[in-house]
């Protein structure tokens, strides 16, 4: 009876070292685990602090190349002089900052709508421009200066306007009305167009928006702002008639005549009444001295 229970004893306190000892086992394991943890919260960030400043050091960090595209007939030294973006500097100079150069280069360069930066590969820089289209020239003294699609006209001198097919745009001071001849006369056929070299506004106490263009195959054309664009579709047909070199008035329907006789044929209606009233005041005056002599 009391080996009995002297083993009963024994196996218990087996049992119980044995407990005791897969707890301080399964102790360890997690101090070992919550010591990993400590560690990887710690020097996380210190790693990846370092390696970001080992970035920063290495060559990926700055622009390898840049590319621009899209630029038409803007330079390209134009387009970096007004980035000031060089190989070389580091790629923090764009990121975070797009929308910010993109609005220093527009209003720097009116020629340009809008710019996309974007980078390929680690460190090369794609540049796309939008740029508005030229559709004329404006003259100030004896220099030339491209008039944007949007109305706005550039402070870039033209160094060879005869080397495109753009009209000169003239006396249009008013930018209100500049802005309409200029949509009006995006909507033209590109043949008419490229046959337009002189839009001068010609205002007249009849038609206040009278215009007169001075086309490239020698013809004159007296026309309306209000339906510039639509009289101006039947141009082609018209001139492909004419035997010479003509007028052709389109202020009110359409007729023509050649410009040798163009003196003798055409007078303006405004000048018509001037005259008018002209020989009405003098005849008025010739009969007063006739009464003030009798």
């Amino acid at each position: 009876m009391k080996s009995f229970r002297l083993n009963f004893r024994r196996r218990n306190a087996n049992k119980h070292g044995k407990v005791i000892s897969d707890d301080l086992t399964e102790l360890k394991k997690q101090k070992i685990k919550n010591k990993c943890k400590y560690s990887l919260y710690l020097f996380t960030p210190l790693i990846i602090i370092l390696l970001f400043l080992i970035y920063l050091i290495s060559p990926f960090s700055k622009i390898n190349q840049i590319s621009i595209s899209g630029n038409g007939y803007i330079p390209v030294d134009d387009i970096k002089k007004e980035m000031n973006i060089n190989s070389g500097d580091s790629i923090f100079k764009v990121f975070g900052h797009k929308n910010k150069l993109n609005e220093q280069i527009t209003k720097k360069d009116e020629r340009i709508e809008a710019v996309n930066f974007s980078f390929h590969g680690l460190n090369n820089l794609n540049v796309n421009i939008t740029h508005y289209n030229q559709v004329g020239y404006e003259t100030r003294g004896k220099s030339q200066y491209i008039i944007l699609e949007n109305g706005k006209v550039t402070n870039v001198i033209e160094k060879n306007p005869n080397d495109k097919k753009l009209p000169y745009i003239v006396k249009f001071n008013d930018r209100d009305k500049l802005k309409s001849i200029i949509q009006k006369y995006l909507n033209l056929p590109k043949d008419i167009r490229d046959n337009i070299r002189v839009i001068s506004y010609t205002p007249t106490k009849i038609y206040p928006d009278e215009m007169h263009l001075y086309m490239r195959d020698g013809n004159r054309v007296i026309i309306l702002l209000s339906n510039f664009d639509y009289k101006m579709k039947f141009y082609r047909s018209i001139a492909t008639q004419l035997k010479d070199k003509s007028v052709i008035n389109l202020e009110v329907g359409a007729y023509s005549f050649p410009l040798k006789n163009e003196k003798r044929e055409y007078t303006p209606l405004s000048k018509i009444i001037s005259q008018k009233k002209a020989n009405k005041n003098k005849s008025t005056t010739n009969k007063d001295n006739k009464n003030v002599n009798r």
